[in-house]
């Protein structure tokens, strides 16, 4: 795993970490394609992590409603069940933290939910069904 990256993805990457987006929550979870881009209006931020120079994850926060949110949380799914999310979303979360952000609010899948709540999160509300699939409301506080 020494050959992954980090780091915070440039703007330039945004049309190819979309197009992942699509193929993964159209593909997997029945997300209607026009939806996809459409976060892009609350100028968010996005990581990436990075393997031999090809992006294989990325994550997302944005700010609504005066909270910042973390989001559109994906790994390919050749690269799954290597820690990639948990450490893409760990480097994130430190650095939205070092900024003075003190708290993420996000609609996690199953597997966010647990990887979060191995982080310290909490779960602020009952899971609801969103396209296939559930999301569970969380909050991590940078405490």
């Amino acid at each position: 795993m020494n050959d992954l990256v980090f780091r915070r993805a440039d703007e330039e990457e945004l049309s190819q970490i979309i197009a992942m987006q699509t193929e993964i929550f159209c593909g997997e979870q029945g997300i209607p394609e026009e939806l996809i881009g459409t976060f892009l209006a609350n100028e968010p931020i996005c990581w990436c992590a990075e393997k031999n120079g090809r992006i294989v994850g990325s994550v997302a926060a944005w700010r609504e409603q005066n909270e910042v949110h973390l989001g559109r949380f994906i790994v390919l799914p050749q690269m799954r069940g290597q820690k990639i999310g948990t450490k893409l979303l760990n480097h994130a979360v430190r650095e939205l933290f070092e900024s003075g952000v003190e708290a993420l609010h996000m609609e996690a899948r199953d597997t966010t939910v647990r990887i979060v709540l191995g982080m310290g999160g909490k779960i602020c509300g009952e899971p609801f069904a969103f396209y296939l699939g559930n999301v569970t409301p969380m909050v991590l506080e940078k405490t």
